[in-house]
């Protein structure tokens, strides 16, 4: 196939010299082989530098899941009892058993939620915890559209992804 190619391409130069540019086998002859070169390297370093900012920074987390060896209704009265020694009074649902919410609370200028999502068996369970909150601004007559508690740089997300993680910790210990 290659020698096919190559006999192609010089009876196309032959006919039209100044369409048919010189890429392929005979690359490197010619005054402008090494200028093809360089441009192919250059577009090269730039497709693969566009491409290492899509996957240069790690996603933030917007969940934290503590896999637990307890039943799924042992895992339900441990998260419920963690949210109220906490110190978060719980909403009451019909689903309120394996989807337990807080109730809003303030946090330094934000009005939030935490919820935790109980999933598992007789012998092992999972629970996710998440949360969401608004900023309230104007002494509490405005609040901004309300946005999902995730690890980032933000002081009043970052607080309250700690207290998610200090809510976790808390659920994974054992009871005494």
């Amino acid at each position: 196939m290659p020698k096919l190619w190559r006999e192609n391409m010089a009876i196309l130069r032959e006919v039209v010299p100044e369409v048919v540019p010189t890429l392929g086998p005979a690359m490197g002859r010619g005054k402008h082989g090494r200028t093809w070169r360089w441009l192919l390297l250059v577009l090269g370093v730039l497709a693969v530098g566009g491409c290492a900012g899509l996957t240069g920074r790690a996603r933030e987390e917007r969940e934290i899941a503590i896999d637990l060896p307890i039943s799924r209704d042992e895992a339900v009265r441990r998260t419920l009892a963690t949210f109220r020694i906490q110190g978060y009074r719980v909403r009451e649902t019909l689903t309120s058993g394996t989807t337990p919410e807080t109730e809003p609370f303030e946090h330094e200028g934000a009005e939030a939620v935490f919820r935790a999502t109980i999933t598992g068996s007789a012998r092992a369970s999972r629970v996710v915890l998440t949360g969401t909150y608004r900023r309230v601004q104007l002494g509490g007559i405005v609040r901004t559209k309300e946005r999902e508690v995730r690890r980032s740089d933000d002081p009043i997300e970052r607080a309250l992804w700690d207290r998610l993680l200090n809510l976790s910790l808390v659920i994974r210990r054992p009871a005494r």
